[in-house]
């Protein structure tokens, strides 16, 4: 059973929630110029030290291989499943990344702006199939190899750290032929072949490495969303989804594992994985809405999280799956396989959005919001009424309704205090992705909204290192460039960078947003970045909570520890 000593610790750490900062005035600059111009806009400076980045806080801008690098087949790359996929695919107009931003031949310029906005870290994926075209490790692809040597040797010279990721949804298609990708064991032994090179040739170079991007996304992206190359209809099953993170968790602790017997010693890297949250707070002070809340977040981050911190899935899943006669929809660990998972991270690199507000669906039931928990497996199976998605306000972006336009700030601080309280306090968050995506914006002028959401969720980020002591080590805002946004094509913009695709000419521009890391980064401090409508406000200075949402969260973490032996 859980040790009194870690109750007490969440317990605490739920009670430290309700007491209350004590914020300073801060001093506002203003620039000269109008929208349009091309001065700094005007922006709160800070000076209440919760808003303080610590002195080795990575910042930095992330991108995919397949999203942004084109040169699909160059210099002897190999087919992956996405190329396989979007040949045949109908996404809009027939987009593929077949050029995307054509990263692989502009990566020097895109470093060059990455640095001129100040950031101090890059994250980059690496395209599997550059480096073993048919996923053969005797079949070394060496301009891959000396590309991405290019790239880190580029990132580096201007003074950033680079954050590679191993894999970003690409995997060879020779792979898929072969044996079903991660529908087989097989691909865990070579995922583990992958890494391995990659640790060898690159590593001493490289001191943060993400094995895997959120397969709790990716997983249901592709056996569930539509989204999966060559995977016929009947093959997009619950039990496939849950079989694809399953195999993706044993990777990522095969590359470990490997990691420390053979590369840490001398390199002193840190590897982590990724994981999506779309976090979740309860509709009320019940306890039935705030164990749902318990529930959703369970089946969401924590299928990642939990099985790497204590060696298998949580109770309350197996529980909610058994009660639902769907036991066997998930797949178990060996008792080998349990100890070999557990522990197995340095940190996690979390992929997050937007929140939602759940509720228990009383007599039973299924998520009612199509977009984010239809279909099958984890998002339906939790047994959960998504009540709403985001602040139940209109989002603050244009008045969209697209969940990537929404300003859900809290977020980041509310899942870091259930992380903290679930997991440990030792336990080391890295923000992978975070953005806005926009449908309309084809304006680089995008100050009153990039501007003020970076600002927001970075403003909340260091509320919870500085006032709450989470362990926060990083922060990449997604994405670096507008890149190719899965089934959206081209039509959704998250790039702090504008691309030129309307004329061909892919060049790049920085948009607006970009003085804000600027200042940031300089000032080491988040300034306030404030939109022109006073009744927006409150998206930027933090969402109006009804109700202690974080409180109750944490509190159901503190219930859910004391009812299950998660040691």
């Amino acid at each position: 059973m859980l040790s009194q000593k870690r109750t007490v610790l969440v317990l605490v750490a739920a009670v430290a929630l309700l007491a209350p900062g004590q914020a300073r005035a801060p001093t506002v600059q203003r620039a000269v110029g109008e929208d349009g111009d091309d001065r700094e806009p005007p922006m709160v400076t800070e000076t209440d030290p919760k808003y303080k980045i610590p002195d080795n806080f990575l910042i930095g801008a992330g991108s995919a291989s397949y999203q942004s690098e084109g040169a699909w087949d160059k210099d002897g790359k190999g087919e992956s499943v996405f190329d396989h996929y979007y040949h045949i695919a109908k996404v809009p107009t027939n987009m593929t990344g077949d050029i995307a931003c054509n990263s692989y031949e502009r990566y020097e310029e895109d470093i060059k702006l990455a640095a001129e906005m100040g950031l101090n870290s890059y994250r980059f994926s690496i395209a599997w199939t550059r480096i073993f075209p048919n996923g053969d490790i005797n079949n070394k692809n060496d301009k891959g190899v000396q590309h991405y040597h290019n790239v880190i040797k580029a990132i580096k010279a201007h003074n950033m750290k680079p954050v590679v990721t191993i894999y970003h949804f690409d995997h060879p298609q020779a792979l898929e032929d072969k044996f079903q990708g991660w529908m087989s064991d097989q691909m865990i032994q070579s995922f583990a072949d992958f890494a391995d090179f990659l640790f060898s040739e690159y590593g001493k170079e490289v001191e943060y490495w993400l094995t895997l991007n959120e397969p709790n996304m990716h997983c249901i992206m592709v056996y569930n969303g539509g989204l999966g190359p060559n995977i016929p209809k009947d093959q997009e099953t619950a039990q496939n989804v849950y079989k694809c993170i399953h195999n993706e968790i044993l990777a990522h602790a095969a590359a470990y594992r490997l990691y420390d017997k053979k590369y840490r010693k001398d390199q002193g890297g840190r590897v982590g994985m990724g994981a999506l949250t779309f976090f979740a707070r309860p509709n009320s002070t019940k306890w039935d809405d705030i164990l749902a809340a318990e529930r959703a977040n369970l089946f969401e981050m924590g299928l990642i999280m939990h099985p790497l911190v204590f060696g298998d899935y949580p109770d309350v899943v197996k529980e909610t799956l058994t009660r639902a006669g769907k036991l066997d929809h998930l797949p178990t660990f060996t008792d080998a396989q349990k100890k070999d998972i557990a522990g197995a991270f340095d940190f996690f690199g979390v992929n997050a959005y937007f929140g939602m507000t759940v509720a228990d669906p009383n007599k039973g039931g299924e998520s009612n919001v199509p977009g984010i928990a239809g279909g099958k497996g984890p998002r339906k199976d939790n047994n959960v009424t998504i009540v709403a998605i985001g602040d139940n306000k209109e989002p603050q972006y244009a008045g969209s309704t697209d969940v990537f336009g929404m300003i859900n700030a809290w977020i980041l601080r509310d899942m870091a205090l259930w992380v903290k309280a679930r997991f440990g306090p030792g336990v080391a968050l890295f923000i992978a992705e975070n953005g806005l995506g926009s449908f309309t914006e084809k304006s680089k002028d995008d100050w009153e909204s990039r501007a003020v959401y970076h600002s927001a969720y970075l403003r909340e980020l260091m509320r919870a290192v500085n006032e709450d002591g989470v362990n926060y080590i990083g922060y990449s805002a997604w994405a670096f460039l507008d890149d190719f946004e899965w089934s959206s094509g081209y039509t959704r913009y998250f790039g702090l960078v504008h691309v030129d695709y309307e004329h061909g000419t892919l060049d790049r521009t920085l948009k607006r947003s970009h003085y804000f890391f600027k200042r940031m980064m300089k000032d080491r401090s988040v300034p306030l970045v404030l939109p022109s409508s006073p009744a927006d406000t409150s998206s930027a200075t933090g969402p109006a909570i009804a109700m202690p949402s974080a409180l109750a969260v944490v509190l159901a973490a503190a219930i859910s520890l004391l009812s299950h032996d998660s040691s």
